[in-house]
């Protein structure tokens, strides 16, 4: 099918969301790899004319480390990573209207290395709390692995 206006495409569009488990490595001597699921949704923004690609929902198994350890001495952590309906990328409407092949051009923008790379920077942007929930931090993240479920 071929969308031909911007409102073909918002009525017409229809992506379904993509399932991904993730291994995370957390650069901290505490833990080892962290594993996540996460579904990442695609949907298109009429007032602004592009798809959006969006993490609908990330969640990672707890993690847990005391405060012994840690390089700052008070920053312990005890939770689970949870992010939802962070935007990863836009797909501007003009790169699939009128276009035969917008499904490629979608996939495009939803492959592995790619995908790694949009989460990774979510990941880095996240901002974890200490046990008494006073101090927010960063951590940096990689994903070593990622798979896509069916």
């Amino acid at each position: 099918m071929v969308y031909n206006s911007a409102v073909e495409l918002c009525e017409g569009f229809g992506y379904q969301p993509i399932q991904v488990q993730l291994t995370i490595e957390i650069v901290d001597k505490r833990f080892g790899p962290v594993r996540a699921e996460a579904e990442i949704a695609i949907k298109p923004v009429k007032s602004k004319e592009y798809l959006e690609v969006f993490v609908e929902e990330l969640e990672s198994e707890h993690i847990f480390a005391d405060e012994n350890g840690s390089i700052y001495g008070s920053f312990g952590i005890d939770q689970s990573i949870q992010i939802y309906d962070e935007v990863l990328t836009t797909i501007p409407f003009d790169d699939l209207i009128g276009k035969e092949n917008w499904k490629e051009a979608v996939d495009s923008f939803i492959m592995e290395e790619k995908l790694k790379g949009q989460l990774e920077k979510v990941l880095n942007n996240y901002q974890f709390s200490d046990m008494s929930g006073k101090y927010k931090f960063r951590k940096i993240c990689t994903i070593t692995e990622l798979q896509f479920l069916k």
